[in-house]
């Protein structure tokens, strides 16, 4: 790395030449969130940040700051997109299967569900899927 970036008020260099990797992608979403982006193709965003990063990404991107925003997130980290809407598992360049990570779990045979299994993370990652795949409980009085 050419320089250090310690602050807001650093200055960047051209094509980032002072950033590291993980400091190009992290501008990139910020400038993403101040622009309040409508649609957002992140490719392996978050694969030069350590996970404690990573999670904080993931919660913003969930969070209110892009509630109205298309997400596109090509990702290699499972946890990364068991909780988004759909998933899309390529397979030697053709869509292999194409549902939500929930429906996905459930075909036995199914690449998805490999992926998962291999991971060493499964029990998480199916948890994490049928929370997301439950409908939200509302409470209503009757008066």
């Amino acid at each position: 790395m050419s320089g250090i970036f310690t602050g807001l008020d650093a200055g960047i260099k051209e094509n980032g030449q002072n950033l590291s990797l993980g400091q190009k992608q992290l501008v990139a979403l910020a400038r993403a969130l101040v622009r309040r982006s409508r649609l957002i193709i992140m490719d392996e965003a978050t694969a030069s940040v350590d996970f404690y990063t990573d999670d904080c990404i993931q919660r913003t991107i969930r969070g209110a700051e892009f509630a109205n925003s298309t997400l596109f997130c090509i990702a290699h980290r499972l946890r990364t997109i068991i909780d988004y809407d759909r998933v899309l598992v390529l397979d030697k360049g053709k869509v292999a299967e194409f549902d939500t990570p929930w429906n996905l779990l459930q075909c036995e045979d199914g690449i998805f569900r490999s992926m998962c299994e291999k991971s060493g993370e499964y029990e998480h990652l199916i948890a994490t899927a049928q929370r997301k795949n439950q409908p939200a409980t509302t409470s209503a009085s009757i008066e």
